[in-house]
């Protein structure tokens, strides 16, 4: 193994490690650049051509983007954002690792940018460690899901990190709101 180095900055996905798709593995060699670096992506990758590609390439091949041109590899799903560039869309999909969600996951924008993605929770990740994210969620749930009174604090007391539903928390990168959509199978 070559000595570990930073891992690359995602400026839309601050935290890999953290939201759990870039795990340290001391043996996992890249298959785009045949390096063993000590961390691997363990999260969602799509590619028409190589069916098998997680936990097989390295976060330096998905932040320079070769990852995304050897394998027609994407990380997230860009199509459903609105107002942001094709180089946002671009740098999301391609060079940004994505994360996990009950079913298709869905990556926010705010102010013509794509936001950063913070993470998954729960009602006591929430509290714990995205307080200032709360009115974000209740919003969405009126909003997406018609939810309001005590339907609405029965479907917040329901969520949950690791089963369904699930709050998916990010913050815009320009004013620094919090945004966030729940999702559920």
């Amino acid at each position: 193994m070559e000595p570990t180095t930073t891992l690359p900055e995602f400026k839309y996905h601050p935290d890999p490690v953290a939201t759990g798709v870039v795990v340290r593995d001391e043996d996992a060699p890249c298959l785009s650049c045949n390096r063993i670096r000590g961390y691997i992506y363990d999260g969602p990758v799509t590619s028409e051509k190589f069916h098998h590609l997680t936990h097989c390439l390295c976060p330096w091949c998905i932040a320079d983007g070769s990852a995304a041109r050897q394998f027609g590899a994407e990380f997230a799903d860009s199509g459903t954002m609105e107002g942001v560039s094709q180089e946002v869309r671009d740098e999301i999909a391609k060079r940004t690792p994505g994360f996990f969600s009950w079913q298709e996951g869905q990556w926010l924008t705010c102010c013509g940018d794509g936001a950063e993605f913070l993470g998954t929770a729960g009602i006591e990740e929430l509290k714990a460690q995205f307080p200032d994210a709360i009115g974000a969620v209740r919003q969405h749930l009126k909003d997406d899901f018609d939810l309001s009174g005590a339907d609405l604090k029965e479907f917040m007391a329901a969520l949950s990190k690791n089963d369904q539903p699930t709050a998916y928390i990010f913050r815009c990168r320009q004013c620094r709101e919090y945004l966030a959509y729940v999702d559920e199978s």
